[in-house]
């Protein structure tokens, strides 16, 4: 800081002129009668020099090195054409001193106030770099309590001051509370617990709160007596802390609702470190930060819901996919765990393939998504298809023994009339020929009971013999009567196409209709307005059917072509479909069968074999088990 006076130096080297005689011995004379300080300095000599010199009269140093220590006085000289500022005359008197000195005065005082400019204007743009870099920092995506913490502190930093608290107000439950979120303090150290408090004007934070206004107090326990507010001085008694200033601003958002307050608490002065008042300058900063500060709240807190908003619809849609096929129960639950598992178990396998890779927290979370979300096109699959347990339906299967058994009712029918037809006409020998007309009536039941065995043999989604396959079409051949007369076989033709399928249940229409169901959750899928960092939720979770060597399915991506998540998903998926509980179409497959075939669909390269030997090696497959033996317990 500057003194209170000017200041005035004389310089030389070795003092070749004695300071107390002649002009030099004038100028002291009288520069002391104003007050001034002053002293001789030996430039040469580099002696400590006051940088807020008033006025310096040079004896027989450099002008140069004397304006370069000296930049902001009055440079005088008694040597002519020196490049000083001011000559002084070899017979100046005491006249001509006095002007010099109110002269050097009045351009201290001038250089004085340009200097508090100088610094003011310093001052204001590093508070205004300081609030733009409060605005950028409160812009970036933080957790929300890493955000109030960015608040308080970047707020606090801007202010100097030494403590400060947050509140922000809660109006989900009937009565609407002040929520104590934050507190911080530079002098004491103290346990911090987030409070609930009655939102009334009794308190400084629930006024402001309250009436939207601002509160700025020089000492707290100095408020007049009819204020509605109160201070609270127990922090204060407990912890031997003195609260002067503060400064209390309500936090308001784009709609211009106050949604919290922030609290400043003792401005400190930057020499003496002590409380005073916060200004209306640096109140008008505070104001815009509590501004920025309650936009970014509302901001976080609206990614907050979106994201609750996502996780809901993925949790409704994920139960909404169960309740169409309740049999796969916990499937994608599962096949989301052990992907996201195995997926991070990648890097730390110690293949070199694998070394590098990085998976952001992000990334993770729409692979999660997307492993949760990868059977929800089975949505758009018919029911009847989607739950079908066998070749045929069991109200068509019913209908097929029905059929039968009103064939066999019109052969006993039939025999009875051949019977009652022999005793009519006293056939000769009708003994005979009744045992014939019996054994013909069982040779033909029996025929009619080997075709039911057969049609519920081949109803079930074991691997088909070529022989059950031909006698389908003797079954679809055998005339049969309907009762509206019309000629048709036991079986019709669409009977005899879904009897017929090799392996499995599904007739190639309806396997086609299953695998639909990948291309349906891409497509609806791809309506969600997903953010950028979930964009590839649809294409990952449509590839969990691709295989490597292209066999694979809806688009017969090779290699490199099928994003890494869905590979790794893929091992998941067919382990879990493998070894889930019964399904209505296959009972569920012992760990090392199922671990078996995942090692042979490696070989045959429809499989990466490096995912599935460290989904082996991790045991990565331990969380579906443990899942499914939970499961058997409940």
């Amino acid at each position: 800081m500057a003194p209170d006076n000017p200041t005035f130096c004389i310089t030389g080297s070795g003092g070749l002129v004695p300071e107390d005689e002649g002009l030099p011995g004038m100028l002291r004379a009288v520069a002391l009668e104003r007050e001034w300080q002053g002293r001789y300095v030996d430039v040469c000599g580099h002696d400590e020099i006051d940088e807020v010199t008033a006025l310096v009269l040079i004896l027989d140093a450099g002008v140069d090195s004397v304006r370069r220590q000296f930049p902001h006085a009055l440079l005088v000289s008694l040597v002519p054409n020196s490049g000083v500022d001011l000559q002084l005359p070899g017979n100046a008197d005491r006249q001509i001193i006095e002007k010099l000195l109110t002269h050097g005065e009045n351009h201290w005082r001038q250089n004085h106030k340009v200097m508090e400019l100088f610094r003011e204007v310093g001052a204001r743009r590093q508070r205004m770099s300081q609030l733009s870099d409060i605005g950028l920092s409160l812009s970036t995506q933080m957790e929300f309590s890493d955000l109030l913490e960015t608040i308080l502190l970047e707020a606090r930093r801007l202010a100097g001051c030494d403590a400060g608290s947050l509140y922000l107000i809660d109006e989900s439950e009937e009565e609407p509370a002040l929520v104590f979120k934050l507190a911080q303090n530079d002098s004491h150290e103290f346990p911090f617990i987030e409070e609930r408090l009655p939102l009334t004007a009794e308190s400084l934070a629930g006024y402001v709160a309250l009436s939207g206004s601002e509160l700025d107090i020089h000492d707290v326990y100095d408020l007049p007596d009819n204020t509605p507010y109160r201070f609270n001085r127990s922090f204060d008694e407990q912890n031997d802390y003195r609260t002067a200033s503060m400064l209390v601003l309500p936090m308001r958002d784009h709609r211009d609702q106050v949604v919290g307050v922030l609290q400043f608490i003792n401005r400190l002065d930057p020499t003496l470190n002590d409380p005073i008042p916060f200004g209306e300058e640096l109140v008008e900063l505070l104001r815009a930060v509590a501004s920025q500060a309650a936009v970014s709240i509302q901001k976080n807190l609206l990614i907050r819901d979106v994201n609750r908003l996502f996780e809901s619809f993925v949790q409704a849609s994920v139960k909404t996919i169960e309740q169409r096929d309740p049999s796969t129960s916990g499937h994608s639950f599962r096949v989301a765990d052990t992907t996201v598992a195995l997926l991070e178990t990648l890097p730390r396998s110690n293949l070199v393939r694998f070394k590098d890779l990085t998976f952001s927290e992000q990334h993770i979370k729409e692979v999660r998504y997307a492993a949760l979300l990868h059977d929800f096109g089975k949505v758009g699959v018919r029911e009847n298809v989607l739950l079908k347990a066998n070749k045929l339906t069991d109200e068509r299967l019913e209908l097929i023994q029905y059929r039968v058994e009103l064939q066999k009712e019109r052969l006993r029918r039939r025999a009875v009339e051949r019977e009652l037809d022999l005793l009519h006409h006293r056939a000769v020998d009708i003994e005979v020929s009744r045992r014939r007309v019996h054994r013909d009536l069982a040779a033909e039941l029996g025929v009619l009971d080997d075709y039911v065995d057969m049609v519920v043999e081949a109803n079930q989604p074991t691997i088909l013999d070529q022989g059950v396959a031909e006698d389908l079409r003797e079954i679809r051949d055998y005339a049969y009567r309907e009762l509206d007369g019309t000629l048709n076989g036991l079986i019709t033709d669409i009977d005899l196409l879904a009897l017929s399928v090799r392996k499995g249940s599904l007739t190639p229409d309806e396997r086609r209709e299953i695998q639909s169901h990948v291309t349906n959750t891409r497509e609806f899928l791809s309506v969600l307005p997903w953010p950028p960092e979930l964009a590839n939720v649809p294409d990952i979770a449509a590839a969990h059917h691709e295989k490597l060597d292209g066999s694979g399915y809806p688009e017969g991506l090779t290699g490199e072509q099928i994003p890494l998540a869905s590979r790794v998903m893929t091992v998941c998926d067919i382990y879990d479909a493998l070894t889930a509980m019964d399904r209505p179409y296959k009972k569920a497959m012992p760990v090392e069968q199922a671990l078996s075939i995942l090692e042979d669909e490696a070989r045959q390269g429809l499989l990466d074999s490096d995912m599935v030997n460290i989904f082996i090696e991790s045991r990565t497959y331990e969380r579906i088990v443990s899942e499914v033996e939970r499961r058997k317990a409940v």
